[in-house]
């Protein structure tokens, strides 16, 4: 949703409102703080355990000491929480997680764990309480942001702000992790009733003040969800996995001791007895309906995986496999997991090592299966091979910990080559899923010992793709269309040294604003390439530059009226030197008539008396919108898409990258092209078509981006056009980290979520 233009009277109550929040905030939390005192104190009293009362009574002492400096401090760290309010999600779930992913959960302490917890509970409680006057207010600061409808997470004034500028004193003044922790406890309950009291008095202001209240509206959001069919399948609770189960295995402490490897070790598969052990039970104490039946492929599994090593026999073997009697492959290719699996796979699971990752690795299954990003077959190659997944990690937890993995190597080729499809119609599709259901099917039906079965499909499916890219030409193309782009981002980067050298010509301001936009432009571009072509370390190569200063002079009738005999002599090379330099760029025939036009109307007032009226009929300028020169053939050998005219024109010439100001703008843009690294999926719209691309390549500059098609079609762009896109919603960006690095940073979402309900272990 954009923001239309505010009115000069909507955009001054909107920074009223922030300033009255800013200072007021020091008097509402010097109320909190005294609350929370008295809160502690009281539960001192009640506190029958001694180092409990220790703990409260350091907190007392520590709020007396710098409750004056919080104060006093808060109202600054106020103002840099609202001008960072663009989150992208208003969730408890996604507020507690932000910042913190799996990988960053192996370097925390349980006590950093700890804190991240209660500080989201007290985030929580404060959304609680504050809920139905931040309602209110939603309504009315959405229409001074000139939306239509309430968008309740562009309003700075959330609850998270002021959590958050009041965690970051806390940390700023070096307090005890314990301390904070009781002080969060504490002041959660008067922060949540001072909020909602500030919330009411500022909608009532509002409301006093003219300002028109806007309406709800329910919005399906498009993205991560269950498309209908998958919403349609209800599956029933079975104790073993029910949802109170859930909250006692999965919290973020435990997840953090997973991926830490400080949980109990999973059973030795070198010791021969365990084995054994294992083997017996499920061959004779297992349940009748176990989720991988003992038959007679059980003990064919090595001798077909030494086969498979052979790259020529995959296709046999598949198909013996296939054929044996009671094989469940065919059953495993037409339908996925089912619930029973997951619960019978807990119930083997011994200790809460093995507990919690067979739950982790279902979560993330899940997540993976439900992101409609995905085309559905793929989902459902996914979903087929959650039995082996489950396996893998009751005998190895390093899929969550280790990037490199083969399985979680192989998760990511599947999920992040998938994307490249946006429909089962794409040509290359289904040699895409046979591939798939070729190396990646076969392993649900396996005994998963380790991970050598996901090594060997991950290797058999790097060599097939890297046979088919080299088929296709794919990646000399790429390094083709990336040497053109670095080309031309070296010869702007030297154009603009040369602009800067320009500068400093004194006779700059003497000529029409169309000349200096000729020699600022295609001039500096053509002085550039010429010095990146010669070998000969000439510092002027073709006199190019030298040809600046007698241009200037030609473009100067109070100065060529005096010496017609020189401008007439001058002027038949000076043309051709300029067209010589011009064909050396492909500098269009079009745009090279119109300067010549304004530089021949400026020769031929040489041969008039001077007037006041001189350079009427001479247009202001002839500059571009576009920022970097990109040569025809250039552009033709990468796709490059140059600024269209509505959104050059509408966005205007303003430095994009200028974030200096202090100021919380209702316009702020939410995306920025520094967030996209290589390998980010995106789609962007061509020619009124949607196309789907990843960036798979970026300039040594960050100036120029080079997207790619799964086809095989390169899109390329400078920053600016990049920036113009994403902030028009012209280009939206469809994936920008890895799926499988998504999909588990939500389970620490979930994580969190079941921490929230519980004591902190």
């Amino acid at each position: 949703m954009q923001p239309s233009v505010l009115p000069d009277s909507s955009r001054s109550l909107y920074r009223d409102l922030l300033v009255q929040a800013e200072t007021s905030s020091s008097i509402l939390l010097s109320r909190v703080l005294e609350q929370a005192r008295q809160s502690m104190r009281a539960d001192v009293q009640r506190k029958l355990g001694s180092l409990e009362r220790d703990h409260l009574e350091l907190a007392i002492k520590m709020l007396d000491l710098q409750a004056a400096q919080l104060c006093e401090r808060f109202p600054k760290a106020l103002a840099q929480a609202l001008r960072q309010h663009a989150a992208p999600d208003t969730r408890v779930g996604v507020i507690s997680a932000q910042g913190l992913r799996l990988d960053q959960l192996e370097l925390m302490d349980e006590l950093q764990v700890q804190e991240r917890v209660e500080v989201t509970r007290a985030l929580q409680h404060v959304l609680l309480i504050a809920e139905g006057s931040l309602a209110e207010l939603n309504t009315y600061v959405s229409a001074l942001l000139g939306l239509s409808r309430v968008n309740a997470e562009r309003n700075p004034l959330r609850p998270v702000a002021y959590v958050s500028a009041l965690q970051s004193l806390m940390l700023e003044l070096s307090l005890p992790p314990l301390v904070r922790m009781a002080w969060f406890l504490h002041a959660s309950s008067p922060l949540g009733e001072s909020l909602s009291k500030a919330y009411h008095d500022w909608a009532t202001k509002l409301q006093e003040q003219g300002v028109q209240a806007v309406s709800f509206s329910l919005v399906r959001t498009p993205g991560k969800q269950l498309d209908d069919k998958r919403q349609g399948v209800q599956r029933k609770d079975r104790e073993v996995w029910s949802p109170q189960h859930r909250q006692r295995v999965l919290t973020l402490a435990r997840l953090r001791r997973l991926v830490a490897g400080e949980l109990e070790a999973v059973p030795n598969k070198n010791n021969s007895k365990e084995v054994f052990a294992r083997q017996f039970e499920r061959e004779f104490e297992s349940p009748q309906d176990c989720i991988v039946p003992e038959t007679s492929f059980e003990s064919t599994v090595p001798a077909a995986f030494e086969a498979l090593q052979e790259m020529q026999q995959v296709d046999k073997v598949v198909q013996r496999m296939t054929q044996r009697p009671g094989v469940l492959l065919a059953q495993a290719e037409t339908s996925p997991v089912t619930q029973s699996a997951r619960e019978q796979l807990m119930a083997q699971a011994r200790g809460i090592a093995q507990s919690l990752s067979v739950e982790v690795m279902a979560l993330m299954v899940d997540n993976l299966v439900q992101d409609v990003r995905l085309l559905e077959p793929l989902r459902d190659i996914i979903a087929r091979l959650e039995p082996a997944l489950l396996r893998l990690v009751l005998v190895d937890t390093r899929f969550f910990s280790d990037r490199k993995h083969p399985a979680r190597c192989l998760l990511q080729e599947i999920s992040q080559r998938g994307l490249a499809f946006c429909s089962v119609e794409d040509p290359n599709f289904n040699a895409f899923l046979a591939s798939l259901q070729r190396f990646v099917s076969p392993l649900a039906s396996l005994d998963i010992e380790n991970a050598e079965p996901f090594d060997l499909a991950l290797k058999s499916l790097m060599s097939l793709w890297a046979e088919a890219e080299t088929d296709g030409n794919l990646p000399s193309q790429i390094n083709s269309v990336v040497a053109v782009l670095e080309y031309a981002e070296e010869r702007n980067l030297l154009a603009e040294k040369m602009v800067v050298e320009m500068h400093t010509i004194a006779d700059l301001h003497r000529v029409p604003q169309s000349v200096v936009d000729f020699l600022f432009g295609p001039w500096a571009q053509v002085m550039a390439c010429a010095q990146l072509n010669d070998r000969s370390g000439d510092d002027d190569p073709k006199h190019y530059k030298a040809l600046v200063n007698t241009l200037l002079w030609s473009a100067q009738p109070e100065l060529t009226r005096k010496r017609i005999d020189k401008l007439t002599k001058l002027v038949p090379r000076l043309l051709s030197d300029l067209r010589e330099g011009l064909r050396m760029i492909d500098y269009p025939s079009i745009k090279t008539s119109a300067f010549f036009d304004v530089l021949m109307k400026l020769h031929q007032q040489a041969f008039r008396p001077a007037s006041n009226s001189e350079r009427c009929g001479l247009p202001n300028s002839l500059r571009g919108d576009q920022d970097h020169w990109v040569a025809p053939a250039e552009v033709k050998a990468s796709g490059f898409m140059a600024m269209p005219e509505d959104i050059g024109t509408a966005v205007g010439s303003s430095n994009l990258d200028d974030s200096t100001s202090n100021e919380v703008s209702p316009n702020e843009e939410k995306t920025d092209v520094l967030s996209l690294s290589v390998g980010s999926w995106v789609e962007l719209k061509a020619n009124g078509i949607w196309i789907r691309s990843q960036l798979s390549w970026v300039s040594p500059q960050r100036s120029m981006y080079l997207f790619t098609t799964g086809q095989g079609k390169t899109q390329s762009m400078t920053k600016r056009m990049l920036q113009r896109m994403l902030s028009t919603e012209m280009l939206r960006v469809l994936s920008d980290q890895s799926m499988v690095d998504h999909a588990l940073d939500a389970v620490v979402q979930t994580a969190m979520l079941n921490s929230l309900d519980i004591k902190f272990e």
